[in-house]
Formats: C-alpha cells, sequence, structure tokens
C-alpha cells in the first residue's frame, strides 16, 4: 500500500485556486502556466493570454451555453488523457455560476415574485452542478487552476467582514476546500511601478494557504504573480529569504 514517507512535494502537476478582485492578476497568472494549454474561458478573459499557445472556448450565457460546456468538458478530458494539453484554466468561476443558473432556471421553471430564481431551489440546483462537474475538473491529470473574483462580506452595519469568492450559497467555502494551493492575488506599489504578486498564507480577511509550502514554509508569503516562481520554491531552485 502507498506510504506517506514516499510523497514528495516536487509534483509534475500544480492544482490552484486563485482569488482576487477584478486587475489583480489572476488571468495574468494564468497566462504563465505551461502549453499547450486550455482555456474554458466564461468570464470573456482571454485577452490576457494573448500570444501563449491556448486553445479556449466562451460560452453564451444560456442553458444552452452550459450544455455546450458540458460537452466540451468531456472532449478537453480526452484530450488531457492523450496529452495535448498540460494546463486546463477555468476563467473564471464567478460567470461560471451565473451559466450555471441558467440551466437551472431551465431545469425548473418555478420563479420568485420577482421572475427570478427561488433560493431553495434554483441555488441548490447551481451548488450540486456545480459540484459535481468542479470534482471532476480535480482528477485531470495536467495542471490546474480556478480562477474566482472576491466578494467583499458585511455584517448588518455594512462593514466589511470577511473576503471570499463570489460564488453561490456555500460554495465559497466547499470550493476552496478541494484545494491544496489556494492563493490570493493583490498588487502594491514598489519605486513608482505597480507589482502583482500572490499571498500564500492567511493574512487579515484573505485566506490564502499553501499545504505544498507546509511546516517547512518553502513559499513566501508573497510571491511574484507567476506559475515558474512558485515552482521553483517547490523545487529547490529558489530558497526563501
Amino acid at each position: 500500500m502507498p506510504n506517506a514517507m514516499d510523497v514528495t512535494i516536487d509534483s509534475t502537476f500544480l492544482k490552484i485556486m486563485s482569488i482576487g478582485a477584478g486587475a489583480s492578476g489572476k488571468s495574468a497568472f494564468g497566462a504563465t502556466f505551461p502549453t499547450p494549454g486550455y482555456v474554458f474561458d466564461f468570464g470573456k478573459e482571454i485577452v490576457s493570454y494573448r500570444g501563449r499557445n491556448f486553445d479556449y472556448d466562451q460560452f453564451e450565457l444560456s442553458a444552452k451555453g452550459w450544455s455546450d460546456f458540458e460537452r466540451k468538458f468531456i472532449e478537453i478530458k480526452k484530450d488531457v488523457a492523450a496529452g495535448k494539453y498540460i494546463s486546463v484554466i477555468i476563467d473564471n468561476l464567478s460567470a461560471m455560476t451565473d451559466l450555471c443558473m441558467e440551466k437551472a432556471l431551465q431545469l425548473d421553471p418555478k420563479r420568485s415574485p420577482t421572475n427570478g430564481p427561488i433560493w431553495n431551489v434554483h441555488y441548490g440546483m447551481v451548488k450540486n452542478l456545480m459540484e459535481g462537474r468542479l470534482r471532476q475538473f480535480l482528477n485531470l491529470n495536467c495542471n490546474l487552476l480556478f480562477i474566482a473574483h472576491i466578494e467583499l462580506v458585511k455584517d448588518e452595519n455594512g462593514n466589511v467582514v470577511d473576503h471570499q469568492p463570489n460564488l453561490t450559497g456555500t460554495l465559497p467555502v466547499d470550493i476552496p476546500a478541494y484545494f491544496d494551493e489556494v492563493y490570493y492575488h493583490s498588487y502594491r506599489k514598489e519605486g513608482g511601478n505597480t507589482v502583482w504578486f500572490v499571498q500564500t498564507i492567511p493574512m487579515g480577511r484573505n485566506h490564502g494557504r499553501s499545504r505544498l509550502s507546509g511546516r517547512e514554509r518553502i513559499l513566501p508569503d508573497m510571491i511574484d504573480n507567476d506559475y515558474n516562481e512558485v515552482m521553483a520554491y517547490i523545487k529547490g531552485t529558489k530558497k526563501k529569504k
């Protein structure tokens, strides 16, 4: 049987969930992943990947769009198994959830008094549809990146008390739990220049984490917004100062 003494962090493939506000570098981070790759472009983000060897598809916001996505997933799963792609990116989960809601509204015709979704009907369907498909993504034998926008959680007085992925229902808690690597993206000014980075530890309201970094803290708390930088620390070619 397998033994934990044989487990190493020098893994061929890296599976990450990236969370952050708009323009925080999430898609730019995805563009640094190894190619050939494929992008499920739910949020019309492909301009960030320009010049890189990524095939992609975009999906109309309708029940048909969700069905098209499901057919495409089956195709990409076969392509990954055949070695055609070594990286697969979902960009982004927030837009994917909106598409999934369109499918839920088609499956159940009931509507709220304002002709919108019903919380205990359609949102439950979205949770089940999303979770089932996303778990299948995790079985792909390739680099994997889930990208999600951030949502500000406020108390009854309007004060921001937390940050979480902008997803439906319990998905903001459930989906990050699938991943060993959950990175929060941000940027700062250094000498008049803008520097984008990822946060690998919990800090303030951002719940970044890295199980690969582990007790040894292999990864810096803040790391350049680049897949190759992450892998350099993981493989030991760079050491944290």
